[in-house]
């Protein structure tokens, strides 16, 4: 698939920073275990994306949103989401009684792979009715959010930490719930916000997609005929 240099550009320029990013992460980060469950994530979604790059190349609005969502991630590995300096700064100063860059950070989690799962979806051709893809992607944001849910609990299990270990990184008993319902407003907002101009470069990557394939298609046509009338040549 070809792609233009400035696009190329911005996609590897984001790849590098992030590196920086996760390299600063690690620097006097408070909790091992948290860090380690909040990056691996990254860093696997992270290869599968560079290693189908060539065959499937995402909008650059996805890879920019990833990006910042890869970011609020590593960020929540440094400090673990309870303990993140700037939202204690916003409890303190709105009395509230819980850090919620957890909240946040779920929130995120479901305005970001909205666009991913519809993006793949249209372009692919699975999906392609506007408004069932929209309601088929909410529930898959649903399902993807309730099975980091279960990670995160069997992580718990094998790793043997206990329950007010795991409650205490993620801030109070109903955080599962209210960690899906927050997906679930990320990828309604998601929608709502970016819904329009996502689907007009969805519309116009696959526009350039046919261009090329028709382009291919001509080119090898020609080839053939070319080829044949060489043979007709040697023939007389």
């Amino acid at each position: 698939m070809n792609l233009n240099q400035s696009e190329r550009r911005i996609h590897v320029t984001l790849l590098i920073i992030g590196l920086m990013v996760l390299g600063w992460s690690y620097i006097d980060h408070r909790l091992t275990f948290g860090w380690i469950l909040l990056t691996v994530p990254i860093v696997i979604a992270s290869i599968l994306f560079i290693s189908t790059y060539k065959k499937f190349t995402f909008t650059t609005l996805i890879y920019i949103i990833g990006f910042f969502w890869a970011c609020l991630l590593m960020v929540g590995a440094k400090y673990t989401y309870t303990y993140v300096p700037i939202f204690d700064s916003i409890s303190e100063a709105f009395g509230l009684t819980r850090n919620y860059y957890d909240r946040f950070a779920h929130f995120a989690q479901g305005f970001v792979p909205f666009l991913i799962f519809r993006e793949y979806l249209m372009r692919r051709g699975i999906l392609s009715n506007r408004k069932s893809t929209t309601l088929i992607v909410i529930g898959l944001v649903l399902a993807f959010s309730a099975s980091w849910e279960l990670l995160e609990y069997s992580t718990a299990e094998l790793s043997g930490k206990s329950q007010s270990f795991i409650l205490d990184m993620q801030g109070d008993i109903w955080d599962t719930q209210l960690d899906m319902l927050s997906a679930i407003a990320g990828a309604i907002t998601s929608w709502l916000l970016l819904g329009k101009i996502h689907l007009r470069l969805i519309e116009d990557k696959m526009k350039k997609q046919d261009h090329l394939l028709i382009h291919s298609d001509s080119g090898s046509v020609g080839d053939k005929v070319k080829s044949n009338g060489d043979d007709n040549d040697l023939i007389t």
